[in-house]
C-alpha cells in the first residue's frame, strides 16, 4: 500500500530526526491557547487505520506532483513547525503541500471563498463556521470522500467529530489539533512545604482552598480582564463544572440551547463555582476585584516571594505570559472531577474546499497518528518551543518532548478516547452570547449580581 511506503520515509526521517535531538527535555512550552523517543511504525499487514481513521480509499493515490494549499490562522514560530510537518510528508511523497497562515484568517477565507478561489483546506479554530459554508455548499463532506465515519469517531471522539456534523447530517471537517483547559496551575515549593496532597474532586479541592486560606494564603489568584472581552476567564470556570455536572450530553443541550441558560443545572454550576469565588479569604484581593486584573498578569502574585496565592485556574498557553525564568517554580494538576469525568479545550478542525483524491489523501495522512506525532514536537518538526497537542488519542505520548505537555496530551487523548472531550461553550454560543452577554454577565456576578438574574439576563439574550 502506498501509505507504507510514505510511512517508511516518514520512520526514517523520525529516525534522523531524534538521533540528532538526544534525549527529550521539559522547557519547552505549547504554543497558542495553547518524553521518550518512540517512533510510530505500522506493521506490514495492517490497514493504515491510523492515517485518521480512515477506510484507506486514498492509500494508492499517487501524490507525485500534487500541489495543496492550507489555510489557518497559526503564524510565527507554530506555523512554520506546521509547514514543517507538511514538508516531510511532501518529501516523501513528491508532493508540495503549502501552509498560510493569517492573523486574519476568518476573514481572508470567506473572501477567498466568496471569490471562488478557495484553498484546497482550511484549519479552523471556530467550529460554528463549517456548517455555515457546508450549508451554502462550498464544502465537501466526509462521506462523500469515502472516509469512515465510525474509525473517525473512535481516533478523534463523536463529540469532537460532531462539531463538523450539519444539517444534512453529514461530517465536513477532521480535528487536527487540540489545547487543553482543564488545568489549576499551582506553586511547587509552597504546596510541598505546606505538605498538601492533590485534590481529585471538588469537594477536595473546596477543602483544600479552606486549608490554605486558614493557613494564611489566599488559595486563588484570579483574573477576568481582557479589554473588551474581559469576563471570558470566568466562563471557562462555568464550562469546565458544567461538563462534570451536565456531562457531554448535557453540556451539548447547553451550548446548542436545547437547556436554557436558566436551567437548574446552569445555576448549580454557578453554585459551585460561587464557593471558590466567595469562599472567604479564598481569592486574592476579593471577587469584586478580579474584573480589573488582567487575564495575563493574573497568575504573577504566586510567584511573589514569598507567594501571594496558591492556585491559578487557566489554559495551558498561560505558562507563556509566566514571569520570565519562573516557569519552573509552578507545576499543575488536572481540574476535578465533580459527577463526571471530562476534559474541557478547543482546537483546531480541517474543511475541505477542493474534492480531488490527493487532497483527501493527505488530509487523512495529516489527521493521522503518524504525522501527528511529527507536529508534536520539536524532535519532529524541529521548530524550538512549540508542541501542539494531537486532536488523535492514538497519537503515542511520547511524541511530545516536556513532560508538562505530555501530561496535558495524555488527559486530552483518554477524554478523547472516552467521548469526554468537550469545546469551549462559549466558542460554540451565539456571538451575542458566548463573546457577549456571558462575558459580560460574569463580571457583573463577581460584583454581586444575583445567580438567577445573572442566568435569566444571559437567557434573554439568547437570540
Amino acid at each position: 500500500m502506498r501509505r507504507h511506503r510514505w510511512l517508511i520515509a516518514f520512520v526514517a526521517v523520525m529516525a534522523m530526526v531524534l538521533a540528532a535531538c538526544g534525549g527529550g527535555s521539559d522547557t519547552t512550552t505549547t504554543a497558542g491557547d495553547g518524553e521518550g523517543e518512540t517512533t510510530p511504525t505500522t506493521e506490514d499487514g495492517g490497514d493504515g487505520a491510523g492515517a485518521g481513521g480512515g477506510d484507506g480509499d486514498y492509500t494508492d493515490v499517487d501524490m507525485t506532483g500534487a500541489e495543496i494549499t492550507v489555510w489557518g490562522a497559526p503564524t510565527g514560530d507554530e506555523g512554520d513547525s506546521i509547514q514543517a510537518t507538511f514538508n516531510i510528508f511532501g518529501e516523501a511523497e513528491g508532493a508540495e503541500v503549502e501552509w498560510n497562515g493569517s492573523d486574519s484568517f476568518e476573514q481572508d477565507l470567506r473572501i477567498a471563498v466568496d471569490g471562488g478561489a478557495p484553498p484546497d483546506i482550511a484549519i479552523t479554530p471556530q467550529p460554528g463556521s463549517i456548517c455555515v459554508f457546508a450549508d451554502e455548499g462550498k464544502l465537501v463532506a466526509l462521506e462523500d470522500m469515502g472516509m469512515d465515519i465510525a474509525a473517525l469517531e473512535a481516533a478523534h471522539g463523536a463529540y469532537f467529530m460532531s462539531l463538523g456534523k450539519c444539517d444534512d447530517g453529514k461530517h465536513y471537517a477532521i480535528p487536527t489539533n487540540a489545547n487543553y483547559k482543564s488545568i489549576v496551575w499551582y506553586n511547587k515549593a509552597l504546596f510541598e512545604a505546606g505538605g498538601y496532597e492533590i485534590p481529585t474532586t471538588w469537594d477536595e479541592l473546596t477543602a483544600l482552598s479552606k486549608q490554605i486560606a486558614d493557613d494564611g494564603t489566599a488559595p486563588w489568584c484570579i483574573g477576568l480582564g481582557s479589554e473588551a472581552a474581559t469576563g471570558w476567564p470566568a466562563t471557562d470556570w462555568i464550562e469546565d463544572i458544567m461538563v462534570r455536572t451536565a456531562g457531554v450530553d448535557g453540556y451539548i443541550k447547553w451550548t446548542s440551547h436545547e437547556m436554557p441558560f436558566n436551567d437548574p443545572a446552569v445555576v448549580r454550576a454557578f453554585d459551585l463555582f460561587g464557593e471558590i469565588m466567595f469562599g472567604e479569604g479564598f481569592v486574592l484581593g476579593g471577587a469584586e476585584g478580579v474584573a480589573s486584573i488582567d487575564f495575563r498578569e493574573a497568575p504573577n502574585p504566586m510567584f511573589n516571594d514569598p507567594p501571594a496565592c496558591m492556585f491559578h485556574r487557566q489554559a495551558s498557553f498561560i505558562a507563556n505570559f509566566f514571569p520570565e525564568g519562573k516557569a519552573d517554580e509552578a507545576d499543575f494538576f488536572h481540574f476535578p472531577d465533580i459527577d463526571e469525568k471530562a476534559a474541557m479545550g478547543g482546537g483546531e478542525l480541517a474543511m475541505v474546499f477542493n474534492d480531488r483524491p490527493e487532497v483527501a489523501a493527505f488530509l487523512e495522512a495529516y489527521a493521522g497518528p503518524e504525522l501527528q506525532c511529527v507536529q508534536a514536537a520539536p524532535k519532529g518538526h524541529g521548530v524550538a518551543g512549540v508542541e501542539r497537542i494531537s486532536a488523535n488519542a492514538a497519537t503515542p505520548a511520547d511524541c511530545y518532548e516536556s513532560d508538562r505537555v505530555k501530561k496535558q496530551a495524555e488527559a486530552v487523548a483518554a477524554a478523547l478516547a472516552t467521548d469526554g472531550f468537550v469545546f469551549d461553550g462559549s466558542d460554540l454560543m451565539p456571538p451575542e452570547v458566548g463573546q457577549g452577554s456571558f462575558w459580560t454577565e460574569m463580571v457583573e456576578w463577581t460584583r454581586g449580581k444575583s445567580t438567577q438574574e445573572v442566568v435569566d439576563a444571559i437567557e434573554k439574550s439568547w437570540p
